[in-house]
């Protein structure tokens, strides 16, 4: 056989095994991830609430140790070769203080990337979460905000989340997109931004080759690992929003601004 067939006919079989490999591997890191979630659970986060009667501060130190979890789960994904990740701007995310941070939804570990990432995060939850057995403690600990209150009540719990220095992470689409679909934002990110006068930090998450989007299992791994690229960047100012008549016409334009943004 000619060198060059067998270098091709070699790539290939070797890139069917690297996937074979992943496919178990991929298994293990969703598997990893709920006992160690059930663990922080049942010991280190009861450990947190027992010893700080401070809330705030009850609620910093669990936000802490579900980043130092996240950091070291993204390591172990990495070492299992089931991804890669790049950060474009990292630096502007350490210095972030009561910030309103917007972001894509591509695949399932974008939460796990933006929850290690950024300091002091909260992140505003679908109510199934809320009252899921295992992570509803841990999720009412770190001071995360449901999705399905009241509007009055949710931009008061962002207000109040935001003057106390937490950053506030918001998927706008609301769940993860679906591959081929025009972005669809849902308003209440903008909302929140008019109404509490805070400017946008956009987040773009990108994923080549796509894996763990809306509706495809785990097991369908792609044929190369999936190289992780979060871009962070620059603010996005709410004062021209602010500036319409009505809020509501403010809170349209800002969100049709988003989605072309990250078109």
């Amino acid at each position: 056989m000619r060198p060059a067939v067998v270098s091709i006919f070699g790539g290939a079989v070797l890139e069917r095994v690297s996937r074979l490999l992943r496919i178990p591997a991929t298994g293990f890191a969703f598997a990893l991830l709920g006992l160690g979630g059930l663990c922080l659970a049942v010991t280190v986060f009861p450990a947190i609430r027992a010893t700080t009667r401070d809330q705030a501060l009850r609620t910093r130190r669990t936000q802490a140790t579900i980043a130092l979890a996240f950091n070291l789960y993204l390591v172990i994904l990495r070492l299992l070769g089931v991804m890669r990740l790049d950060v474009d701007g990292r630096d502007r995310l350490t210095r972030v203080y009561g910030t309103l941070i917007v972001a894509n939804h591509p695949t399932l570990l974008d939460v796990v990337l933006l929850m290690a990432l950024v300091p002091h995060a909260q992140c505003v939850v679908k109510h199934a979460l809320w009252r899921n057995r295992f992570l509803g403690p841990v999720i009412r600990a770190a001071g995360y905000i449901r999705n399905d209150t009241e509007a009055a009540d949710f931009i008061g719990h962002c207000r109040a989340a935001l003057a106390q220095g937490n950053n506030l992470i918001i998927f706008p689409e609301g769940t993860r997109t679906v591959p081929g679909e025009p972005l669809r934002f849902q308003r209440g990110f903008a909302n929140v931004a008019l109404h509490v006068n805070v400017d946008l930090l956009p987040v773009r998450i990108e994923c080549n080759p796509i894996t763990l989007t809306k509706g495809l299992p785990w097991y369908q791994v792609p044929p190369r690992r999936a190289a992780f690229r979060v871009s962070v960047g620059e603010r996005i100012a709410v004062a021209p929003f602010m500036a319409h008549d009505s809020r509501a016409v403010g809170a349209r334009r800002l969100t049709s601004f988003l989605e072309n943004y990250f078109a």
